[in-house]
């Protein structure tokens, strides 16, 4: 797993979502994400495991993050923005898989009267290169409010997709989910049957 250095505003970013739990509120509906085929089961597509020891846009490497987005086509752009962004011709097979979700906590980010609360910006949140932070072993802003929002116990958030311009993208933290809240793989009987033998 990736080490970063932690980013300078996160203790800020900290206190102000333990000062303001109004700010997570329910959220429920449908996401969408295109898994790779080597790992089709309900339980990988649930797991926040690749997320967890890669990192992502909203999340440091070491914390569990299942990515998707509200609709199929945002989803897409999003499976093929490290492809554009490394230069690389992806050709391996996708699965679109859809999961309906019923969360109580989270940071609606999208939300202007949410960000003003924040004091940040949506083109701040776009502004970084945080795979090039990552890289240099630097904990990115979004990465750091990510962080923040999961030890506030927010069971995900909602941000504008940087793929694609009108698209919102759903990031869960699967240990955070209460027993109120939940996630469901559709057809995962099917997928399950995608799973290698063995």
């Amino acid at each position: 797993m990736i080490k970063t250095r932690p980013n300078p505003r996160f203790g800020e970013l900290r206190e102000l979502l333990a000062s303001k739990p109004e700010l997570l509120r329910p959220w429920s509906g449908t996401l969408f994400r295109f898994q790779t085929a080597e790992f089709p089961t309900p339980e990988d597509v649930l797991s926040g495991v690749g997320a967890r020891q890669r990192g992502g846009r909203w999340n440091p490497p070491g914390v569990s993050a299942l990515y998707g987005s509200t609709t199929d086509a945002t989803a897409l752009e999003e499976s093929k923005a490290n492809d554009r962004y490394y230069g690389i011709v992806n050709r391996s097979p996708r699965l679109v898989v859809a999961v309906e979700a019923t969360l109580h906590r989270v940071l609606d980010l999208t939300s202007a009267a949410v960000r003003r609360q924040l004091g940040v910006t949506a083109t701040e949140l776009m502004a970084e290169d945080w795979r090039k932070l990552l890289e240099a072993g630097r904990e990115s802003f979004t990465q750091a409010l990510g962080r923040a929002a999961f030890q506030a116990e927010a069971s995900g958030i909602l941000a504008r997709s940087a793929a694609r311009a009108s698209g919102v993208n759903v990031v869960v933290f699967p240990g955070n989910l209460r027993a109120a809240e939940s996630l469901a793989v559709l057809e995962g009987k099917k997928l399950r049957r995608l799973a290698p033998k063995g």
